[in-house]
């Protein structure tokens, strides 16, 4: 696999944990592009709607793999929707949030897309 730097994502630990297997970490990949989908709508259509226990949820389901894939610029703002969303408070300044984790994840899958293509291409 080709050592790349990118912006948002660092895949040093998402290589360590997989002992840099190639299928393994493609296969886990695919799977946060589809998790991060499913968030996004979750954000972008509860939100509105208040859902603060199914944003939560969702908040603390995609949590570990904020880590996993090295991303350091969302790690504070998923940890604080996580506690926003948790104890209904500070609902007032986390449409921003929101806004900006929305942004970011636009992004990370942008760069995650990149990385497969190399893989693939490999």
């Amino acid at each position: 696999m080709v050592k790349s730097n990118y912006e948002y994502i660092d895949l040093d630990v998402l290589k360590e944990s997989t002992f840099d297997d190639v299928s393994i970490i493609k296969e886990i990949m695919e799977l946060f592009l589809e998790l991060i989908d499913e968030y996004v709508e979750v954000l972008t259509s509860q939100f509105p709607n208040k859902k603060w226990d199914l944003l939560f949820q969702a908040t603390h389901k995609i949590k570990p793999n904020i880590s996993m894939f090295g991303i350091f610029k969302l790690e504070s703002i998923i940890l604080q929707l996580e506690s926003n969303f948790k104890d209904k408070q500070n609902l007032d300044t986390t449409a921003a949030l929101v806004n900006e984790c929305l942004t970011l994840f636009k992004e990370v899958k942008r760069e995650i897309i990149i990385e497969l293509k190399s893989i693939n291409n490999d």
